[in-house]
């Protein structure tokens, strides 16, 4: 026969089942209690447990929530969470979503619920346990925080790090007029004007792998299929590590700014225009004119000299006083004219005007202008070469009253686009100077705000670097490819 166990075991086996209950019954009390909605589900996601808490909030039985766990959960947000539950199921990962459960009294609050799997030694999933954390109150916030947002007469968005956006208020929607999952991601690229999207890009891409502020000014297109210019800005979160959590950023309409702007620019222009018609006219005048009237006078003063007899001393030391007058006068005249407009520039263009006008500068000044010109220079649009002669006029003329420098450098450059330099070694200003102090240098003739305006208005670039080992004015005029460097200027320009 064989041995019979002893009755030690079964008392112990018993006392181990008695004991694994009384531990299953504890940890179902402690579930029961603890103020959080708790549940468990087989392997396969069926519920095989729900707590106390969870049948008091629901108001069903154990029976009818086994039956079907899903009843509490809104009907607009069921399908978006079995999608996500059966997805993160599928991968056997932890997974969260927000959701509306239904109360016993069929109210709605929203929940965070978190799922994570049990495995075993070899890594399947055993059981699923969950928890759902009531976030009305949060939720609430930040509903009145997305309505405070959306009251605002200002365009707001947001986005994680990688620099794709997740939030754009109402105002910005209904501007746009499309819906918040339109905009996500990339999708808020569709509004930028083609001519501007590449820059913008650029610069939102540069911002976002430096982690620096975001500003830019760009046109953006409406519902209404027309575009309006938008200030831009951008500014990074931190966290305590100095990592970049989020972006943050508005959009301010500036149409009317920009379009008041263009109308100054439009009346500045004219202004300029109209100054150097009237500067042309009064050289014209002055040569054609007084400038004539004084050659005419010089030449009956040599007339009359030859009448007065030689003994009449002071009476020819009075006329050839008169002489000496009216040639400095021709002289001032002639000089006065070229400087209001040389007529060099309209005959010959800029390169000649240059030249001509440096010889000149020299012989008045005593300053050495070193010539550094483009070989292949030619003709221009009138507008470019008046512009960039005025620069060159200014430039020089701030030299010889500010920097008391002798030597000065000119250099042009053409290429696809005019560049033009002049500097001096003379007293400059130091770089830690504000560019409002620099101004006060530059002071003089039409000055450095109206060569910036002149510039700007042909659509060129216009920097000045000043130290104290001189001052260099730099200017870049884009030039379009289908000009003609033959072109020379009609009769009715000159």
């Amino acid at each position: 026969m064989p041995p019979m166990r002893p009755r030690r075991d079964k008392t112990y086996n018993g006392d181990a089942e008695k004991a694994s209950n009384t531990i299953e019954e504890r940890m179902r009390l402690i579930i029961d209690t603890i103020p959080t909605m708790a549940w468990s589900l087989r392997p396969d996601g069926a519920v095989d447990f729900v707590n106390k808490r969870w049948l008091e909030y629901t108001g069903l039985s154990f029976e009818a929530e086994l039956k079907n766990p899903t009843s509490p959960v809104h009907p607009q947000d069921l399908p978006r969470v079995m999608e996500t539950w059966l997805s993160d199921m599928a991968a056997g990962k932890p997974s969260e979503d927000e959701m509306r459960l239904q109360r016993a009294d069929g109210e709605y609050r929203w929940f965070l619920v978190r799922t994570v799997p049990l495995r075993n030694e070899q890594g399947c999933v055993v059981k699923w346990y969950g928890v759902s954390t009531d976030i009305e109150d949060r939720k609430q916030v930040e509903r009145q925080s997305l309505a405070l947002i959306d009251a605002i007469p200002q365009q707001i968005w947001s986005g994680p790090p990688d620099g794709t956006l997740d939030y754009c208020n109402e105002r910005w929607r209904s501007y746009m007029g499309l819906g918040l999952q339109e905009l996500q991601g990339d999708g808020w690229q569709s509004m930028l004007h083609p001519a501007d999207r590449e820059a913008v890009l650029k610069a939102w891409r540069e911002s976002v792998a430096n982690g620096t502020p975001y500003e830019q000014e760009e046109r953006h297109r409406g519902v209404d299929g027309t575009y309006r210019w938008f200030l831009a800005r951008g500014i990074p979160l931190r966290d305590a590590e100095g990592r970049v959590v989020r972006w943050y950023g508005t959009n301010t309409d500036i149409e009317d700014r920009k379009r008041a702007e263009e109308d100054l620019r439009r009346v500045s222009g004219q202004l300029l225009r109209l100054q150097d018609d009237e500067r042309r006219g009064i050289a014209r005048d002055l040569h054609d004119s007084t400038g004539q009237d004084l050659v005419a006078l010089a030449t009956m003063l040599g007339q009359v000299g030859r009448s007065i007899p030689s003994r009449e001393r002071k009476a020819r030391k009075l006329l050839s006083e008169c002489k000496a007058l009216a040639d400095r006068c021709i002289r001032e005249v002639r000089t006065l004219s070229y400087l209001l407009h040389p007529p060099v520039l309209d005959e010959a263009g800029l390169g000649d005007a240059i030249r001509d006008y440096v010889h000149g500068f020299t012989e008045r000044s005593g300053i050495r202008v070193e010539l550094d010109l483009s070989t292949h220079l030619g003709r221009m649009a009138r507008e470019v070469e008046l512009v960039m002669f005025r620069v060159v006029q200014e430039s020089l003329t701030n030299i010889q009253r500010h920097s008391g420098s002798l030597r000065a450098k000119i250099r042009i450059v053409r290429d696809s686009n005019l560049t033009v330099e002049i500097s001096d070694q003379g007293r400059g200003v130091h770089a830690n100077i504000s560019s409002e102090k620099k101004d006060l240098r530059f002071k003089i003739g039409v000055g450095i705000r109206s060569m910036q305006e002149r510039v700007k208005l042909i659509g060129g670039q216009f920097d000045i670097d000043s130290t104290g080992r001189g001052t260099t004015v730099r200017v870049k005029i884009p030039l379009l490819a289908e000009a003609n460097e033959g072109e020379k200027p009609s009769h009715s320009d000159r």
